[in-house]
């Protein structure tokens, strides 16, 4: 069984956080690219704007996904939107988080959702799953620009609709999508997530969608082929300026659904 979650924020609650174009349309092209597997062994939950509150998002994740999910299940966590950084004491010493939409911008710490401590809080509350992977279209540069901001009390730091064709719900119960926990992120801490008007999406999400429904052999994308793919993509169409990250934590094997 496949669980996701999909979060898209463009436009925030606060006024002082700018607006995104194209995170809403990234987070539906990913639920619409995953509604390609069977709906008997999949289960698909959209936040989209005001609906992802920082209270939803935790409900979503660490309490609905906690319940539902059984030994062997995966879990896929995707979220466009703002990230912004937060300096702790020193320097070299920086918070990140995931601005959800009713974040306060002068409050980043209270109302934001914290990758170290609440993002470990997932995956501590969804031990049952075999695989996790969490992709994340945003940003923790808080340079100008892309899907980042510096609130105005933090410290210094450096769509395409429509990805359905014509064919049949595709199976995975049978798949082996290997063990392990694994984050990609759309750039480095220093870089920015960049959205393309060309093509109407973030950059890196339009380039993952594309890796996984190329046709190639087999059912499933062995998840370090598909970063080395899509970086490489990224990377070129930004001459370097975005370079993906991708974090392994005990993962074996982990692969993703082909979704043709």
């Amino acid at each position: 069984m496949l669980h996701a979650v999909l979060i898209g924020i463009d436009a925030y609650q606060d006024g002082a956080i700018p607006p995104l174009c194209y995170a809403r349309t990234d987070a539906a092209a990913f639920g619409a690219a995953l509604s390609r597997i069977d709906a008997s062994e999949r289960s698909l939950r959209l936040l989209l704007d005001e609906e992802a509150t920082r209270r939803s998002i935790m409900s979503a994740i660490a309490e609905d996904l906690h319940r539902a999910v059984e030994p062997g299940d995966t879990v896929l966590l995707y979220f466009a939107g703002h990230g912004s950084p937060e300096r702790r004491g020193a320097r070299d010493r920086r918070a990140r988080y995931l601005v959800p939409y009713d974040a306060e911008m002068s409050k980043i710490f209270a109302t934001g959702i914290d990758m170290d401590r609440d993002v470990h809080t997932w995956l501590e509350r969804l031990a049952e799953a075999r695989m996790v992977v969490i992709v994340l279209d945003t940003c923790f540069s808080g340079a100008a620009g892309g899907r980042t901001f510096m609130g105005p009390l933090l410290g210094e730091s450096r769509a395409r609709p429509g990805y359905l064709d014509e064919g049949g719900p595709i199976s995975i119960r049978h798949l082996d999508l290997g063990r392990g926990r694994v984050i990609l992120c759309a750039a480095d801490d220093d870089q920015i997530a960049h959205e393309d008007r060309s093509l109407g999406q973030g950059l890196f999400t339009h380039h993952l969608l594309a890796a996984l429904q190329r046709p190639r052999g087999g059912a499933t994308v062995d998840v370090a082929d598909l970063y080395g793919e899509v970086s490489a993509a990224v990377s070129g169409a930004t001459a370097g300026a975005q370079e993906p990250v991708i974090s392994l934590i005990r993962a074996v094997r982990p692969r993703l659904p082909r979704l043709p």
